[in-house]
């Protein structure tokens, strides 16, 4: 067969294949064209997944009549002229391949008016061909219909999934847009019923809308900033983690995307207070200067490059560990929830001890809220959840402490000293954090009731009981020890029979060689041992009895270090040695010891957690007790 030109139409269809992979990506591509237009608000209406209809209105400033024809050639666009525009891009499309794509795999009507126009102006499509034009009433802006998605493509209409899978992604992209564009109001109907109907609100609003009370309820705020690269958003506390990663969410320069350094950045940061095989929820905004972003890298536009990998990874990381080291986790028992199994998973929002210890105040009752999971109706007149949390806490009561230490003397024990320095971890902090006083969880009178299952320790403070769990509590102070005896370089070293000798390749080697001055640091002595070798000559005392090939198997698993960096393989060690050297649940420990793992929380714990994820406090409050007990109703 000879060369030849290819049709258009083919290219077309071929080309789609990039661009419009399911109708969630004419979703996608349509909605960006609305934000880009201005719209403030916005309408997406689907029938069967988008597969017989998708809609799109909006009140953007519209297409000029003379360009409509335009429009749906492809690489047509206003938003580029140069490639070195995309430096300074600041619109959510730029390639000129949405519409005439769309419009050669389906039946495309659009109505359009822009403000300068006295009239509307209508063009149906079919295959990428117009098949009628004509002048119609109208208001500024955009309304998109497309029909019969695939219709003419039956290689690709077979491979779409079912309606309600297909349905399932484009509420899912939905979603990402009502989190990331706080002024635009959306408005999206399913099958004829109103899914979302949002209006002008803030992002803790939008996150109660699209996740519910509960998760509202758990996330923490995230704003830090490293130069000109800054971040912002959500985080979910450590208790409330999900089982998968379907709820993180991330923005780069407003534009929503796929990245797995952030993923790992942030996760790698929980490492310290979440349990294994539980993955962080986020919703997270991060801004940089646009010329050291690429957002070309895929037709999708999900994908994105950063210039600086290594200030991204810096950037997250902090921020999430920043605002996880700085949140007071002491479990409660909500009031409005019972305990089953022992797994106290939910708390109010407003009946945390981090409340009164940043404020002085709490709310015994907690957040009110009515609990609606019908999301086919939306009323948008109703109280936002930001308005709900700032008039209970404008109402809230009071609850002071006040504290005796003489249950508190200091008693020797043979195991690591410890010294008053604020607790930080191998995690890098940001400079001038502001540690919250842990002393003021102590700072009023209290009554050691006792321990139960030789595992929990019970104090009664005022109308509190706090429950303590003695292994988890004396795990976090073995980890912190081991943690502030390599930043005072106080670890002894192991000097080894027989050096460790290995070879790399290329790229394991500038891994490796980057990272030396870090390993050093941490007591492992490595250098250059020739061609793409290197040789260990010791390593700390309290890692004397690690696996050396393993330990550098482990760290050598991901050479651009952002799964498990070398630092965070020595911070995993630590935490087994800790469990392993800690007080079991189960042991009888004297009294002497229970008024030692009580003044070291009071006098050195910073993260009341253990180095797993696991709290180490759980409170109940009397009104909770009286009502299992039905000594009050509700």
């Amino acid at each position: 067969m000879g060369i030849k030109l290819l049709d258009k139409s083919v290219v077309n269809k071929i080309s789609a294949g990039e661009v419009v992979e399911k109708p969630a990506s004419i979703v996608k591509e349509l909605i960006e064209n609305s934000i880009d237009a201005g719209a403030k608000n916005i309408t997406i209406e689907i029938i069967d997944g988008g597969i017989k209809k998708i809609t799109v209105i909006d009140d953007g400033c519209g297409i000029k009549a003379d360009e409509i024809k335009l429009a749906f050639m492809p690489h047509a666009t206003s938003k580029l002229v140069e490639i070195e525009d995309l430096e300074t891009l600041n619109t959510m499309g730029f390639r000129g391949e949405a519409l005439s794509t769309i419009s050669a795999i389906s039946r495309v009507t659009i109505i359009t008016k822009t403000a300068d126009e006295d009239s509307a102006i209508m063009v149906k499509l079919e295959g990428g061909e117009e098949t009628y034009r004509s002048e119609v009433a109208g208001v500024t802006g955009t309304k998109i219909e497309v029909n019969d998605v695939f219709y003419n493509t039956p290689a690709r209409l077979k491979f779409l999934r079912k309606p309600k899978s297909e349905e399932s992604d484009i509420t899912n992209y939905v979603e990402k847009m009502i989190l990331s564009h706080n002024t635009i109001s959306f408005k999206y109907i399913v099958n004829d019923k109103i899914v979302y109907n949002t209006s002008n609100s803030s992002l803790i609003d939008n996150i109660y809308t699209i996740y519910g009370k509960d998760v509202a309820d758990g996330v923490l705020e995230v704003s830090y900033n490293i130069g000109d690269y800054s971040i912002s958003g959500y985080i979910s506390k450590p208790e409330c983690t999900k089982a998968n990663r379907t709820y993180q969410n991330l923005f780069v320069n407003g534009r929503y995307c796929n990245n797995p350094l952030v993923s790992t950045a942030v996760q790698n940061a929980y490492d310290n207070f979440m349990m294994k095989g539980k993955f962080p929820l986020y919703v997270l905004f991060i801004k940089l200067p646009q010329n050291e972003l690429d957002v070309n890298v895929h037709p999708n536009k999900l994908e994105v490059k950063f210039e600086n990998t290594r200030k991204i990874y810096q950037l997250c990381n902090d921020a999430t560990y920043k605002a996880l080291y700085d949140f007071n986790h002491i479990r409660n028992v909500d009031m409005n929830n019972t305990v089953e199994n022992n797994n106290v998973e939910s708390f109010a929002y407003e009946n945390s001890i981090h409340q009164f210890i940043n404020t002085g105040n709490i709310n015994d009752e907690g957040v009110s809220f009515s609990s609606d999971n019908n999301k086919n109706e939306q009323n948008t007149d109703k109280e936002t959840y930001s308005s709900i949390l700032n008039k209970n806490n404008n109402n809230s009561g009071s609850f002071n402490f006040q504290l005796t230490n003489n249950l508190l003397e200091e008693i020797n024990l043979s195991e690591t000293k410890y010294s008053n320095n604020n607790v930080t971890d191998t995690t890098p902090l940001p400079k001038n954090v502001e540690q919250q006083d842990y002393k003021k969880l102590f700072d009023a009178e209290y009554r050691i009731v006792g321990k139960i299952f030789n595992t929990y320790l019970i104090l009664e403070q005022n109308d509190r009981v706090y429950m303590i769990d003695q292994h988890a509590a004396h795990e976090r102070q073995k980890y912190d020890a081991l943690i502030k005896n390599i930043e005072n370089n106080n670890l002894n070293k192991q000097d080894l029979l027989i050096p460790y000798v290995f070879t790399v390749n290329n790229n394991e080697y500038d891994f490796i060689s980057s990272n030396l001055e870090l390993l050093n640091s941490f007591g492992i002595e490595i250098c250059e041992f020739g061609n793409n070798t290197f040789r260990v000559t010791s390593v700390p005392l309290v890692l004397a009895e690690i696996n050396i090939k393993d330990f550098f198997d482990n760290v050598l698993s991901n050479t651009n270090g952002f799964v498990k960096t070398p630092i965070e393989n020595i911070r995993e060690k630590f935490m087994q040695m800790a469990c392993k050297s800690a007080i079991k649940g189960g042991d009888d420990i004297k009294d002497s010891e229970i008024k030692y793992l009580l003044n070291k929380l009071k006098e050195e714990t910073k993260v009341l957690l253990c180095p797993h994820g696991r709290p180490i406090i759980i409170e109940i409050d009397k009104k909770q007790i009286e009502k299992w007990f039905k000594r009050i109703v509700d």
